[in-house]
């Protein structure tokens, strides 16, 4: 069989991808299994409206500053205590990396206190 590069590394294989991708593909799909849906965690239809409202504000990103957010980051996470109402969102980074630093914001912070920490650029 001809070697051919690997759909997520470029690396020669045999296949489609190389062993060391086709394990860390596996280990996501898995990952993805066991995380409850967005409706588990808590993200109901008020959080979809207030999201849509706060984006359509503003896409400044509240974490570095930069044009293009495209999540809506709880300021107070859902997991210390935050609600869904407008006033805990603020536009961040997030599905797509800033255009100008790089960095997924909304990621990067987690679910750390409502400061937004230096983010490493």
């Amino acid at each position: 069989m001809a070697r051919r590069p690997c759909l997520d590394c470029d690396q020669p294989t045999e296949g489609t991808r190389c062993e060391p991708c086709r394990l860390a593909r596996g280990r996501q799909r898995e990952r993805a299994r066991q995380r409850p849906t967005a409706r588990q965690r808590g993200y109901t239809t008020e959080h979809e409206a207030n999201r849509a409202a706060v984006l359509a504000a503003s896409r400044i990103c509240w974490l570095c500053g930069h044009d293009g957010a495209d999540q809506a980051d709880d300021v107070v996470p859902k997991s210390k205590g935050g609600t869904a109402k407008a006033s805990n969102l603020r536009p961040a980074h997030g599905t797509n990396p800033c255009p100008t630093c790089g960095v997924r914001c909304n990621q990067a912070r987690g679910n750390a206190d409502a400061t937004p920490p230096p983010l490493s650029r």
